[in-house]
């Protein structure tokens, strides 16, 4: 005796295919419910990063300016600014000018300002302006200095003389005598005397 089984013609699906497509739908549940929790997740952790970021303090987000220093390095003096006499180099003055006494009063000027006074006598030079020359670059500073003392605005650097500095008086300055830069009387500047001190003094300083 056959019964409803068996007379199941090809290509027909039977009640014995309904477990599977149960299957596929309790998978599809389970995807639906892990999507969903990933969501609920993400939402969670948003809304904490919210909170903690109204919870901070704000000014705390603003970066502190780089501290500025309001106190500048002092400059190291350079070799113009040296105003201390070097007593140990020799000093010679030497009168180009054709006046007669220039090279006395400018000799007695170095000596009585502290530089150990060298040769004093008569110089020939086709100059018309005032120099001090060095011998050595590490006196320029010292030469300077020499040259405000005096009046001169010229300093040079020459191999040409044996002392140290070497102070060249000319026509723009042999007249009136050694006088400072910033326009002062210059000591010895009215005095036609002969320097009584140097080492490497000549006779007959009047003339020179």
């Amino acid at each position: 005796m056959n019964d409803e089984f068996d007379d199941v013609q090809p290509g027909r699906r039977s009640g014995a295919h309904r477990q599977e497509a149960a299957a596929k739908s309790n998978v599809g549940a389970i995807a639906l419910v892990i999507v969903l929790a990933l969501v609920a997740v993400l939402l969670v952790v948003a809304a904490i990063n919210i909170i903690t970021s109204s919870m901070r303090d704000p000014e705390a987000k603003v970066a502190e300016p780089a501290p500025t220093s309001s106190a500048q390095a002092t400059p190291s003096p350079t070799e113009s600014e040296v105003s201390v006499v070097d007593s140990s180099l020799t000093v010679d003055v030497l009168n180009a000018s054709g006046v007669s006494g220039a090279a006395a009063k400018f000799s007695k000027a170095v000596e009585k300002k502290g530089w150990e006074l060298g040769t004093v006598g008569n110089h020939s030079s086709p100059r018309s302006d005032s120099v001090v020359f060095y011998q050595s670059e590490a006196n320029s500073a010292q030469a300077q200095l020499v040259a405000d003392a005096l009046g001169i605005e010229a300093t040079e650097q020459s191999d040409e003389f044996s002392s140290d500095l070497a102070v060249v008086i000319c026509s723009d300055i042999a007249s009136r005598g050694p006088e400072p830069v910033d326009g002062a009387a210059g000591e010895g500047a009215a005095s036609e005397e002969e320097p009584t001190g140097g080492s490497g003094q000549q006779s007959g300083l009047g003339e020179n």
